[in-house]
């Protein structure tokens, strides 16, 4: 039981980070991610290659973050920067075709085959009278950190201030002589951050291949069901996902997993289309 609690903790986190990243670029520059989880599974490739040509698993995943940043800044300035503005259907198109891309990359330059990230750790870790499985350990402290230190930089720091300033009023925040694309563009890099994270995580306690962007899909999900614009609301959403996942891959059929969610995404977009934690004005923007 403490194992399949683990389980659901480590997936918790690994959504909730995705989730927020997804939740940071559409409330600074309009736009729905929807190559999240490819871009995820791309880093977690660049990590898990880095792994074979010899650097030590924390090595690996400073580069793979080196490499998020890159990718960030150069969907922002080449993809996203001038359809800024535009309606929002243009932004989410923009990234289908960022995932289709990035699908092609990852096959063209990692062979697009399963590929393990080891972390070099006992494949068990005993806490007292119980063994726990290390790479969700791994995974679920390395999610969960990760969280907290984007809360802070988003809620006690001046970029964070920045940003909250642009997704509330962003034309009041440029006539106040705030450079927005530098925000938006940050934003954007931070959300690459978050998403390699969860790609290496999830791949250190699974694996790295192409059908592992279906962590995308709940990520996404989670989003949906916390509402699109709240960072709170994609957390505890993410619980959702993740509890109802594990609860169908147990009880049911592993084949199930994305049954579950989607079904409680569309009772809760029923009864509240904005999401349980997002605002009735947000609707009207997507």
């Amino acid at each position: 039981m403490v194992a399949l609690v683990l389980t659901t903790v480590a997936s918790w986190g690994i959504y909730a980070l995705l989730g927020i990243g997804i939740v940071l670029v559409y409330r600074t520059s309009r736009v729905l991610n929807i190559a999240s989880g490819e871009m995820a599974i791309f880093i977690g490739y660049v990590a898990a290659t880095s792994i074979q040509y010899g650097l030590p698993f924390p090595v690996a995943v400073l580069f793979s973050m080196g490499a998020a940043t890159v990718l960030g800044f150069v969907i922002f300035w080449f993809a996203i920067r001038g359809v800024m503005g535009e309606p929002p259907h243009v932004g989410l198109m923009i990234t289908v075709g960022i995932a289709v891309i990035l699908n092609g990359l990852m096959i063209v330059l990692f062979g697009g085959g399963m590929i393990a990230i080891p972390a070099g750790l006992p494949a068990f870790t005993t806490i007292g009278q119980v063994q726990l499985p290390t790479p969700d350990v791994v995974a679920t402290i390395g999610a969960w950190f990760s969280i907290a230190v984007i809360a802070v930089i988003y809620r006690l720091t001046n970029l964070g201030l920045q940003m909250r300033a642009v997704a509330e009023r962003v034309t009041l925040s440029a006539q106040r002589g705030l450079n927005v694309d530098r925000t938006v563009a940050l934003s954007w890099i931070v959300g690459l951050l978050a998403a390699g994270l969860a790609g290496v995580l999830h791949g250190e306690r699974s694996f790295v291949a192409l059908s592992a962007s279906a962590i995308g899909i709940s990520a996404l999900i989670s989003c949906l069901i916390g509402g699109m614009d709240s960072l709170k609301g994609v957390v505890i959403a993410a619980l959702i996902v993740a509890a109802a996942e594990t609860l169908t891959a147990r009880y049911i059929d592993p084949r199930y997993v994305l049954i579950a969610p989607v079904a409680i995404l569309l009772v809760i977009l029923i009864v509240r289309p904005w999401g349980l934690f997002g605002t009735v004005e947000e609707i009207r923007r997507v």
